[in-house]
Order: structure tokens, then C-alpha cells, then sequence
């Protein structure tokens, strides 16, 4: 019986996977490659009920170079909830925390002053799952509100952003086992942001126009390890609007334990 209940619930999380997108770099600028790597957790508290968590960070490189982890970028701490309405739609609540460091634009890309900032990310995700011969689909809607703060914790020029994303991404087994899977996924972003009044006099804040901010591609090549440990290990490619279009590229990888609390 123990054996059954154990393939079952391996084969229960075979169907999550594509649900359970990579711990994804975050968009990152003044650089040309990135190198991302992140540690989470995914306890199962009932069948409609997930927690997610992870801690990630990033190095980088200049805009003129190629050293992926020439200096510090980015550390993230992200926590989710999600509930699963059935086997196709799923949704979550999630909240995250970053610290990111702040460079010049012209060499030699010292430190800004101050050198970092928080932010502070709040966001909610729905997902639609569907099943095509092999391929397992997964689509998602993401908006979130974004808040930035200066190292005392005073909101920056740019206080507030609203952010909208939709992803499409796809799963395919490689192996017999089912062990192995290439992922692939493209997702765009939309925003609004808020920025403060120049003139100390002036407490109005000023709205952009709704506007596309960037493109991010990505393929991953995934490894199940029995139910417990989930890795992946891939690229992104990240295209920002603007006149030249620039792309970022990320080299990533991200480790996803699977009920580390859970009894035996």
C-alpha cells in the first residue's frame, strides 16, 4: 500500500510540473549576460492547497562584457500560495522581496550612490493547464504591483509600478520514465508606472502610458529525481523595448524540493 500511495503521488506531481514554472530570473539591465541561480521549496498541504518559496541571486556582467558573474546583480526571497480549483485552472498569491545594486551607465560602471535599493513585489498568478499529444501546456496571467525603496526605506523616484504578464510555456517528456523533460517558454510584459514630482513643491505623481516593457524566451532541460528533487538548468533570453532592442541573456539553474516536510 505504502508503494502505491508513494507512485501516486509521484504521478500526481508529473501533472503539476508544468504548472510549477522555473524559478525564473528576474529582468535585469546594464548588462549583456547574467548568471541566476535559486533554491525553493514545494510542500503539498492538501490536494487543493501548495506553498512555494525560494531564495535566488544573480551576478552580472558590464554592458560591454561577457563575464556572467563579474559583480553582485540581484538577491530575491519569493513566497507563494496556491490553490487548485481542478485539474486545469490553478491560482496563487504571492509576495516577494529583492534587493538589487545599482551601477553607472558609463565605464567604468562603478556604484551608484546609494548603491541598491528593495523592492517590493506583490502579485497574483492564474494558470490554465491543457494536454496536447505529448505536449502539457501551461498559460498564465500575472499582475502584479511593484514598490521601490532607497536603502532608508524612502520610496524612489519611481514608487510604483503596475506590471502585467501572460506566459505560454510547454513541457515535454524525454524519456520513457518521464524523468527528463525539455521546457520551453515565451512571456510578455506590459506596465504602468507611477514617478514622483521633480519639484519638492509638487506632490502630484505622474502616470506613464501603458506601454510594453520586454519579451523573455526561455528553454529549460528538466530532471525529476524520483518525487523528491526537481532540477532545471537552461537559458533566457530577455528583449527590452527600446530603439536598439537589446537582448540579455541569462544563464540559469534552480533546485525545487518537493515536501521537504512532509512525513515519510
Amino acid at each position: 500500500m505504502k508503494k502505491y500511495i508513494t507512485h501516486i503521488t509521484f504521478l500526481s506531481f508529473i501533472t503539476m510540473l508544468p504548472a510549477l514554472a522555473q524559478l525564473s530570473p528576474p529582468g535585469l539591465d546594464g548588462t549583456k549576460i547574467v548568471a541566476w541561480g535559486a533554491v525553493g521549496i514545494n510542500q503539498v498541504l492538501n490536494p487543493k492547497w501548495t506553498v512555494i518559496a525560494y531564495l535566488g541571486g544573480a551576478r552580472m556582467s558590464d554592458p560591454d562584457s561577457w563575464s556572467p558573474v563579474k559583480k553582485q546583480s540581484i538577491g530575491v526571497y519569493d513566497q507563494a500560495v496556491q490553490y487548485k480549483f481542478n485539474n486545469t485552472w490553478q491560482a496563487s498569491l504571492c509576495t516577494s522581496i529583492r534587493l538589487q545594486n545599482k551601477y553607472e551607465e558609463e565605464a567604468p560602471y562603478e556604484l551608484k550612490n546609494p548603491s541598491y535599493r528593495y523592492e517590493l513585489r506583490y502579485y497574483g498568478r492564474l494558470y490554465y493547464k491543457q494536454q496536447l499529444g505529448h505536449f502539457a501546456m501551461n498559460y498564465s496571467f500575472r499582475p502584479e504591483f511593484r514598490t521601490f525603496y532607497s536603502p532608508n526605506w524612502t520610496p524612489s523616484t519611481m514608487p510604483v509600478e503596475l506590471r502585467f504578464r501572460v506566459k505560454a510555456q510547454t513541457s515535454l517528456p524525454i524519456n520513457k520514465s518521464k524523468t527528463n523533460f525539455l521546457v520551453g517558454g515565451n512571456e510578455l510584459l506590459t506596465a504602468i508606472d507611477e514617478y514622483s514630482a521633480t519639484l519638492p513643491a509638487d506632490h502630484h505623481h505622474n502616470w506613464s502610458n501603458y506601454h510594453f516593457t520586454e519579451d523573455r524566451f526561455s528553454i529549460y532541460f528538466r530532471h525529476v529525481f524520483k518525487s523528491d528533487v526537481v532540477l532545471d538548468l537552461g537559458l533566457m533570453e530577455q528583449f527590452k523595448a527600446g530603439g536598439h532592442f537589446d537582448p540579455v541573456s541569462y544563464l540559469a539553474f534552480d533546485v525545487l524540493f518537493q515536501n521537504p516536510f512532509s512525513k515519510n
